[in-house]
């Protein structure tokens, strides 16, 4: 019995494991993608208006894959947070919230007269933060 109880959590952890990577790393490399070559895509496409088409374009395009890769990683986050309560996974569900109000802040600017700069600036962050949550869950088992 404790045997069946024990490879029942390890599947668990194992599916808890890869709904956090396989999210984290789908979001880190579209908002990787996004920030480096979307926008210097949009920045090659002519003036503001072509240029503010091609980016509305490619980020509606992304919208979905990022929120099912942020679903994902955030319901594999909490729950090996419920199950192991590790400090690791506790900055690593830091560093997500963080990356969650980052993309949301690059939505409300997106919608006011927020220089680009700005926005750029912001876009960069949540790749970076992302990497620190892939990193936070490195060379943890179980």
């Amino acid at each position: 019995m404790a045997r069946a109880a024990q490879t029942s959590t390890t599947a668990a952890n194992t599916a808890l494991r890869a709904l956090r990577d396989v999210g984290a790393a789908a979001w880190f490399g579209g908002s990787l993608m996004g920030a480096s070559g979307l926008n210097a895509a949009a920045d090659a496409a002519g003036g503001p208006v072509e240029r503010e088409r091609v980016v509305a374009a490619g980020w509606a395009r992304w919208t979905p894959i990022f929120r099912a890769a942020a679903a994902a990683h955030l319901l594999g986050s909490v729950g090996l947070l419920a199950r192991r309560r590790s400090k690791a996974d506790l900055v690593g569900l830091g560093l997500t919230t963080a990356a969650v109000g980052a993309v949301a802040g690059t939505a409300v600017m997106g919608s006011k007269e927020v220089p680009e700069t700005t926005i750029h600036a912001v876009e960069w962050t949540v790749p970076a933060l992302l990497a620190g949550v892939i990193l936070s869950g490195l060379g943890r088992k179980g």
